[in-house]
């Protein structure tokens, strides 16, 4: 980053040390750079952290779909230093008493110099924290945090009572498809009831449950009728314990069965949209309906995200990575994907917080 600052007056000979000083002084005003230098590089690297992380995120998703290793590398810390410099000169010239000239050039020069440090996550602690079920109150913290409730449990929840979320889909992509059907009509219920202003989740006094609470004039409602039918619950009561288990079965306990992160990352894996050729030379598995069909995985994944592929870098892409000689991305303007994409980025905060690994350090000294 240079300053100059050249400046051409007229001048008497006696008057060089006059010069001098304008000169020092005009230097002076240039000579704490450094909130200047701030402001110019601090948003920059928000930004680069921030996509890296999204693409990061991105291409462990299409990874996963051709059955590849996840593998996340951390940003362990941004450094950088600021060196200045400057210099000045002052130059006179004299022709007669009616033309003379002194000129002033200063310089300032600023050099930044970051390095990076990535981390490796990997170990027995972070692979537990992939492993681990999402707890309840993990659930009930995304679902007062804005998110739908719709989107919540149908990306983190694989089982409610005896209703199936595509449990087969939180690994490898199986050859049968899924069975999610009256699960998602019984999520979407949910979200039209909380809409209505009909429940919320909340814990009980003194007791380290959960439970999820509609309000009388709830049980009027078509929704709740076909909610509680689905969900085989006692349509007498109003207050349902939320379990994360599925041994009880009392019609007045909603048995909720969480995803682990790696689960959600595999359930959401199958929004990929594999290209025909990938898929006609068996890189990643086809998926067959009951009717010896192809069976399109949109069909669950819809409304939650869509990840689309093209041979060449998209233009209006959200997020994008290369990988296996295509290009995957989210669409700019598909907002239901971005919604989920930025609530999987919450998950795997929430997931692999704290963990401390003991994995080599790469440092990379980012400038010339």
């Amino acid at each position: 980053m240079f300053g100059m600052i050249q400046i051409a007056m007229p001048q008497r000979p006696s008057a060089a040390m006059p010069l001098l000083a304008f000169m020092l002084l005009v230097l002076g005003g240039c000579q704490n750079p450094g909130p200047r230098a701030i402001e110019a590089s601090r948003t920059d690297y928000n930004t680069a952290i921030l996509e890296t992380d999204d693409e990061q995120l991105l291409l462990n998703l299409v990874r996963l779909r051709y059955r590849d290793r996840l593998m996340f590398l951390e940003a362990a810390s941004v450094t950088t230093q600021f060196s200045f410099g400057a210099s000045a000169g002052a130059a006179y010239g004299y022709q007669s008493l009616a033309r003379e000239n002194s000129v002033i050039d200063g310089r300032i020069l600023i050099e930044e110099k970051p390095t990076v440090t990535y981390q490796p996550l990997q170990g027995k602690e972070f692979v537990e924290k992939l492993l681990t079920r999402i707890s309840l109150d993990t659930l009930v913290l995304l679902d007062g945090s804005g998110w739908s409730s719709e989107r919540v449990f149908r990306v983190c929840v694989e089982r409610m009572n005896d209703l199936r979320n595509a449990t087969s889909a939180d690994g490898p992509t199986p050859d049968h498809a899924p069975v999610f059907e009256d699960f998602e009509r019984a999520a979407i219920l949910l979200q039209e009831l909380l809409e209505l202003d009909m429940f919320a989740g909340a814990r009980t006094s003194g007791e380290e449950r959960s439970v999820i609470r509609f309000r009388p004039e709830a049980v009027e409602l078509d929704q709740y009728k076909k909610l509680v039918e689905l969900l085989q619950l006692d349509p007498n009561r109003r207050v349902y314990s939320l379990e994360n288990t599925l041994d009880r079965r009392d019609g007045r306990t909603l048995s909720i069965r969480t995803r682990s992160f790696q689960g959600v990352m595999y359930f959401l894996s199958h929004a990929v949209e594999v290209p025909e050729a990938d898929i006609a030379a068996g890189r990643v598995t086809a998926t067959v309906g009951d009717d010896g069909q192809p069976f399109d995985w949109g069909t669950v994944t819809e409304g939650l995200m869509r990840i689309r592929s093209s041979s060449e870098r998209p233009d209006n892409a959200a997020v994008a990575v290369a990988y296996r000689g295509h290009w995957f991305y989210i669409d700019d303007s598909d907002l239901d994907s971005k919604s989920t994409f930025s609530m999987l980025g919450q998950i795997y905060a929430l997931q692999s917080s704290e963990v401390r690994v003991a994995a080599p350090l790469l440092t990379l000294p980012v400038g010339n």
